[in-house]
């Protein structure tokens, strides 16, 4: 149980950070320039010029993108494209990216949770001896990375399952499902999203080899 318990912490704070991390313009770019995806058409309905449809170079999109990241990690309060030329996106995306924002926000609270508890987990181990705190942590790593590879694998071969089963379970109100008009749908599609799991999951799971890798060196050092 205390092994299963630090794995979950493990992957919540993990996952998050990762997320964090891959979610910043630098991945974005990448995305979107070697998919490619850019440039994006956007279909706008200015309030002086009428229903257009526009090309979004990668530059504009990276500027929604910051003002999106900022928005749904609380970094902001405000939405992007509500300028006076008239909103960018629909009320419906609007709604949606709020509840993004409310879910996003739940998970790096989780993440601090995670940390916490994964901090209590092993100063408790080390009551017990230091060995005992650094089999847990290898075993926790291990389980850890372990789940995360087979939730990768699943992405990998059934990515679009997967992306409406984790949407229906953080959004029952099934709000998340777009026309083929939708900007959002231009600026964040299947291959944005399916490149930032893979990255994350790639990177957790390679973090969990190097930890685990040095746990067990170090034991190996401590029977010497």
């Amino acid at each position: 149980m205390e092994t299963a318990s630090l794995a979950v912490a493990f992957a919540i704070a993990g996952l998050v950070a990762l997320t964090l991390v891959f979610a910043g313009p630098a991945t974005y770019e990448a995305l979107a320039r070697d998919t490619p995806f850019a440039p994006a058409t956007f279909h706008l309905n200015d309030r002086l010029g009428g229903p257009r449809t526009v090309a979004i170079p990668v530059e504009g999109l990276l500027t929604y993108h910051d003002e999106w990241l900022a928005y749904v990690s609380g970094r902001s309060e405000n939405a992007p494209g509500t300028g006076t030329g008239g909103p960018v996106f629909t009320p419906d995306e609007y709604a949606h990216m709020a509840d993004v924002r409310r879910v996003f926000i739940g998970f790096e609270i989780a993440a601090i949770a995670g940390a916490v508890v994964a901090a209590a987990l092993l100063a408790r181990a080390s009551r017990r001896g230091k060995r005992a705190s650094l089999i847990l942590a290898r075993d926790a790593a291990i389980g850890a990375g372990i789940g995360v590879a087979i939730i990768g694998i699943v992405a990998a071969v059934a990515f679009d399952p997967l992306f409406l089963a984790f949407h229906g379970v953080f959004f029952p109100q099934g709000n998340f499902l777009f026309g083929p008009d939708s900007n959002l749908i231009a600026m964040y599609p299947d291959a944005y999203w399916s490149g930032v799991t893979l990255r994350i999951g790639v990177a957790f799971a390679l973090s969990m080899a190097v930890i685990v890798g040095a746990l067990t060196a170090t034991l190996r050092r401590a029977r010497r």
